[in-house]
């Protein structure tokens, strides 16, 4: 068979298309599309490259900063007590009774579980030294009160004014006409936050008694002393308190 010289034209130019089309989809697409990449990675580079080299600028600053404010962190986590304990928050009422001279009275003390929520994780330190993660404590307890109206207030101011972080988070009050008391409930929240080394300050217990005698009739002490409220159950601190008063207004 023979080709024409209009087929031979036809050939000759579909193979030079094809010698250089083929160059163009086997390397040069592939070397340009790679470029742009690059190119895109190389504007990346250079935009972290102006950030870091402006944070390296401002290093010395960003470094006091963050002492300033690790400061004034661990100056808060100061302020929180350890733990909130049972017994020291017994005896923490019972504060309050003796500051009111006993007008003012817990009836009833009801504990609920404790809130925990962890606030930082254990780590390790720069010098390789492990640092214990600390964790945020809510304890409330449910208070039966009964007292007279200048007492609440006083015991309010009290509450308000304690160094440990403490608030009420309820509180109802009402006249109970049979003893003319303030009787209601509150629920005293405290806060407390534990970990690295923050130990809880336990409460000095001193020593009651329990029971009684006898019953209805007045109870002495072995000195001939007419037994009161406080020394009735045992507390002599406040008994010595009074007599201390008394001797000096004498």
């Amino acid at each position: 068979m023979k080709i024409s010289d209009r087929d031979k034209k036809l050939i000759l130019f579909v193979l030079l298309v094809a010698i250089i089309a083929l160059p163009i989809f086997l390397f040069i697409n592939p070397r340009r599309k790679a470029t742009a990449e690059l190119e895109e990675e190389l504007v990346g580079l250079n935009e972290r490259y102006e950030y870091l080299k402006d944070l390296t600028s401002k290093q010395e600053t960003y470094e006091k900063e963050i002492e300033r404010l690790n400061a004034e962190r661990d100056e808060l986590i100061k302020g929180f007590a350890g733990g909130v304990l049972v017994e020291n928050t017994i005896m923490f009422l019972r504060e309050t009774e003796i500051l009111n001279n006993k007008d003012f009275r817990a009836t009833l003390i009801a504990f609920s579980e404790d809130e925990i929520t962890p606030v930082t994780d254990s780590s390790v330190d720069a010098n390789g030294n492990y640092v214990e993660g600390l964790t945020a404590i809510k304890s409330s307890v449910t208070v039966d009160y009964c007292g007279q109206y200048n007492n609440i207030v006083e015991f309010l101011n009290y509450i308000f004014n304690q160094e440990d972080k403490m608030v009420i988070s309820a509180f109802s009050m009402e006249l109970d006409e049979s003893t003319n008391l303030i009787v209601g409930t509150f629920i005293l929240d405290q806060y407390a936050i534990s970990g690295n080394g923050k130990e809880v300050e336990q409460k000095e217990i001193p020593s009651m008694n329990h029971g009684t005698d006898r019953l209805f009739d007045q109870m002495y002490d072995s000195e001939g002393r007419l037994l009161d409220y406080w020394l009735s159950i045992g507390v002599t601190d406040y008994y010595n308190e009074e007599n201390n008063k008394k001797d000096d207004e004498e």
